[in-house]
């Protein structure tokens, strides 16, 4: 059976691993500012102590958090599914009717060009620029 599972902070988690982190957390952190606190209030400057077992606090809550990352692993389910059946040149032109042409593509900057191919639009944006310019002298 799944684990009921949490949304925090943007974030799946399961509950029994999130009590768990923070035990671990307050668990590692809080002795570890009381332990410094008395230890430094016993040596000298009281308030200077006092900074110092707060570091000695952040430094256990990061220490709890490493830990915490070590035994309980992500809980995210990462798919990849097309949602749209439509096809690219579709979805261009609908594009292309609400906000205007968009223009050759090939007249872009060398580094823009590399990052339209990256994303595998270059072909479709020179398709559906060829067909509006087409439609535009087919028109005339």
């Amino acid at each position: 059976m799944m684990p009921q599972l949490l949304e925090v902070w943007n974030d799946t988690v399961d509950p029994k691993h999130l009590i768990g982190g923070i035990a671990i957390g307050v668990g590692i952190a809080v002795p570890a500012y009381l332990i410094s606190d008395q230890y430094f209030a016993s040596r000298g400057d009281e308030t200077l102590g006092h900074s110092y077992a707060l570091l000695i606090g952040i430094v256990g809550c990061i220490i709890g958090a490493v830990i915490t990352g070590v035994l309980f692993k992500p809980k995210r389910v990462i798919t990849t599914s097309d949602s749209d059946t439509r096809n690219r040149q579709e979805i261009l032109d609908e594009i292309v009717e609400e906000y205007g042409g968009l223009g050759d593509p090939r007249e872009l900057r060398p580094a823009v060009q590399e990052e339209v191919r990256a994303l595998g639009l270059f072909d479709a944006l020179v398709e559906n620029h060829e067909a509006r310019a087409q439609e535009k002298g087919g028109e005339k």
